[in-house]
């Protein structure tokens, strides 16, 4: 796992979504792998969603844990959805476009083959966010 790469990809969703809230750490996303179900707020979406992302950036000593596959498949539910009226599901609606790049560049990582993802649900997801 290329560890330069991993920080870097950190550190741009990180300056894409710049926050000081601290939920949820590490030990939330942990108990709560699945960032669907655990159900943040949809004014709390655009912290939420990145911290779960860049976990996946800090982790990836844990390669077969959920959170990669939930985060993934998270993305992918947000990239599909057509109409912002579901504010439990309007995070693509609520980033600008270097966001949704941040997200797109985010899934490309995904594709390193030390995570334990299928490539095909990465793929899938990729084709809903802008490069």
């Amino acid at each position: 796992m290329d560890e330069t790469r991993s920080k870097s990809m950190e550190e741009a969703i990180c300056r894409a979504f710049p926050t000081k809230a601290e939920w949820p750490n590490d030990e939330f996303i942990e108990a709560h792998a699945d960032l669907l179900f655990a159900n943040p707020p949809a004014d709390e979406l655009l912290t939420a969603v990145p911290a779960y992302m860049a976990w996946c950036t800090r982790n990836t000593h844990q390669p077969s844990s959920l959170v990669f596959d939930y985060t993934v498949n998270a993305l992918a539910t947000f990239g599909r959805t057509k109409n912002p009226a579901p504010a439990h599901l309007n995070f693509k609606y609520l980033c600008t476009d270097d966001q949704q790049r941040i997200v797109a560049s985010f899934l490309c990582w995904c594709l390193q083959d030390d995570l334990l993802i299928r490539k095909e649900q990465i793929e899938r997801a990729i084709k809903h966010w802008p490069r």
